[in-house]
């Protein structure tokens, strides 16, 4: 690694690097015994924190000057002690070690020594002046604070000699006992008795034991120094969460526990923070910024030994989809990408799924994951996420369609347009749209997420490359060569809101080859069913929109949230806006003109997984299609479907 060059720079000028280790006092605030003795810790009269007095008693044995190596108040707690009856009474207090006295001696807080996690909030009226310079801290000191003279923190980049990039690094001028990592709460885990990380979100903490400082390193690195006495301390930490032995992924699993402009503000804090304000802010500073990053759940390199059961579900068309077991316990989905081992397109189609699931990742509305594993025989890469107990939207709609309500369909639909929200928030496009990548996260379908992002984007990806897709729920724009773009989900969707009104999935008795290809671009349906006569008006107006063939006159996903959050909201509140719908939808049931139990025979040809499309476009660029397209807007006669209610596949 590199060293910042700060030669001249001592974050505790009123304080000596001690000549012997600091021993008595933990990394870790929360220990009982000490690391040094295994004797019981004993905690000060403020704060409690820990110290050990039989190691403090032989770091004084081996102090001969009257320097001061760290910041200490002590106290008397016994004015009948033989030694110093004479000399001192209980309103006697010192901040030399030297003084302590075993027995009428009591360390009412150490100055240097920081739990951020765990440091109550006190009053300390002693403390209005800093004791090392004498100046004014606060009028009424409130708290933990410090001098911000005798106490200055510096930052910077250092060069990892592991992965060779420049990490942000902070230098504290006290001793930080907390066991939480101050990112993500995550408990520390701590490899020696001055070295402590966060294998979450690889925040690393080395503190010096001659000086009582702590580097907070921000990324992966094998050494770093004291910027106090300069001595170099090896760091003995084994990343092996995100060790998978292949370079892409690794840099992958890197870049999910770091974020470039948070990175910059860190290292630049010596130069934007306040001179005057409490050091102690350095953690609300810290807290605040990694906050806007702490949403993303961090990619872990999962050991294939803890997959556990593998149950074969579901068959998609880049992969095959498991049930099983991880670490004993976590019932997981394992998504299996056939042809992954070499680097080739489908080694390029596993990693990009795993990047735009961390990049759009949401806490609520698009599936969880977990981490990324490689089968050790097939050498076949995996991708273990949240498993969706309640299936998919069709699976749904195909057993449960004669029971759900409008209101129901409304809940369905906010969701999935939350979840399709956030891609397109990211500035990602889904391209894979369809009811088969829609889950319900438990049995009682309450909670929809969407899944499957292998083929997503970046909106402003002007390539298609490699195009796949359901026929049905592709775009008319894509089968005449244009671009997959955010409007093309929005068509996608649109055929969803369809397949809500009738159970059935679109051009469900028909071949899934060019002709039907011609007929999405020219604006021609099926015959039948036409949109059902329960659907509300404004949902039906809604989705007609959706379906415009000028992808520019559909709605955008912001609008199509905002319109159906109100209907739902409304509707919630008065039962009687839907009861006409729902009293019309029974109609329809019992007069067995909708549901999937009344679906023809589905052709043997209609596909539901995606397949590769572009030999299909280009005969249709071949045909000059594009003369054929129809420049009308879609009305209700136009619009007019088939549907089925089989091929059941649950898409990830």
């Amino acid at each position: 690694m590199e060293f910042i060059n700060e030669n001249n720079f001592d974050p505790t000028p009123k304080l000596k690097s001690s000549p012997v280790p600091i021993l008595f006092l933990p990394f870790n605030n929360e220990k009982l015994r000490c690391n040094n003795c295994e004797n019981k810790y004993s905690a000060t009269n403020l704060y409690k924190q820990k110290y050990c007095k039989q190691c403090l008693s032989s770091y004084i044995e081996n102090i001969t000057d009257n320097n001061i190596y760290f910041n200490v108040n002590i106290l008397t707690n016994n004015e009948h002690c033989i030694k110093h009856k004479s000399t001192r009474n209980l309103n006697f207090f010192t901040k030399n070690i030297q003084e302590w006295c075993e027995n009428c001696s009591e360390i009412s807080y150490f100055k240097n020594y920081y739990d951020y996690i765990n440091t109550t909030t006190q009053y300390i009226f002693i403390e209005k002046d800093c004791k090392l310079c004498g100046k004014l801290i606060d009028k009424i000191s409130f708290g933990f604070k410090m001098c911000s003279d005798c106490y200055l923190i510096s930052s910077g980049w250092i060069k990892s000699t592991i992965t060779g990039k420049n990490i942000p690094i902070l230098y504290l001028p006290w001793w930080d006992t907390s066991n939480k990592s101050i990112f993500c709460k995550h408990n520390l885990k701590f490899m020696t008795d001055c070295q402590k990380w966060c294998s979450d979100c690889f925040i690393i903490y080395v503190g010096c034991r001659y000086c009582l400082t702590t580097n907070i390193i921000y990324g992966i690195i094998d050494q770093t120094q004291c910027i106090k006495c300069k001595r170099i301390s090896n760091i003995k930490i084994e990343f092996k969460n995100i060790s998978s032995g292949n370079h892409d992924i690794d840099e992958f699993l890197i870049s999910t526990r770091t974020n470039t402009d948070c990175h910059d503000k860190i290292a630049n804090y010596k130069n934007t923070m306040n001179k005057n304000s409490d050091p102690l802010s350095v953690y609300s500073f810290i807290e605040r910024e990694l906050k806007k990053v702490g949403s993303k759940r961090t990619m872990e390199w999962i050991p294939y030994s803890q997959i556990k059961n593998l149950e074969k579900i579901a068959e998609g068309g880049f992969g095959i989809i498991y049930k099983a077991i991880w670490l004993n316990k976590t019932t997981v989905a394992v998504k299996r990408f056939r042809k992954s081992q070499d680097i080739s397109k489908y080694f390029l189609n596993f990693l990009n799924e795993v990047k735009s699931l961390h990049r759009c990742y949401d806490t609520v509305f698009i599936v969880k994951y977990y981490g990324i594993t490689q089968d050790p025989v097939i050498k076949d890469y995996m991708l273990i996420m949240e498993y969706a107990s309640g299936g998919n939207l069709h699976s749904y709609l195909n057993k449960n369609f004669i029971n759900i309500k409008w209101i129901t369909k409304l809940a369905i639909l906010c969701q999935i347009s939350d979840g399709l929200k956030t891609i397109h928030q990211e500035n990602f496009i889904h391209r894979d749209f369809h009811s088969g990548n829609i889950l319900s996260l438990k049995n009682d379908h309450k909670k929809w997420v969407i899944g499957d992002l292998g083929l997503s984007q970046p909106a402003d990806n002007s390539s298609n490359n490699e195009i796949y897709g359901v026929i049905p729920y592709v775009a008319p724009e894509i089968f005449r060569g244009e671009v997959f773009s955010k409007e093309s989900d929005i068509y996608s969707l649109g055929m969803i809101m369809w397949e809500l009104t009738t159970g059935r999935k679109p051009f469900f008795n028909i071949e899934h080859d060019i002709n039907l290809i011609y007929q999405i671009i020219d604006e021609k349906r099926p015959k039948r069913p036409e949109i059902t006569t329960d659907a509300p008006k404004c949902f039906t107006n809604l989705m007609k929109q959706c379906w415009y063939s000028d992808p520019l006159k559909r709605p955008s996903i912001t609008t199509i949230k905002s319109i159906v959050d109100d209907w739902y909201r409304k509707c919630k509140k008065d039962d009687d806006i839907l009861a006409k719908a729902d009293n019309k939808r029974l109609e329809l049931i019992e007069s067995k003109q909708i549901g999937p139990e009344f679906t023809e025979k589905q052709d043997i040809s209609a596909i539901y997984t995606s397949q590769p499309l572009s030999s299909l476009i280009s005969q249709v660029s071949s045909n000059n299609s594009s003369s054929r397209v129809s420049k009308q807007v879609c009305t209700s006669e136009e619009c007019k479907f088939d549907t089925d209610n089989s091929h059941n596949t649950q898409r990830y």
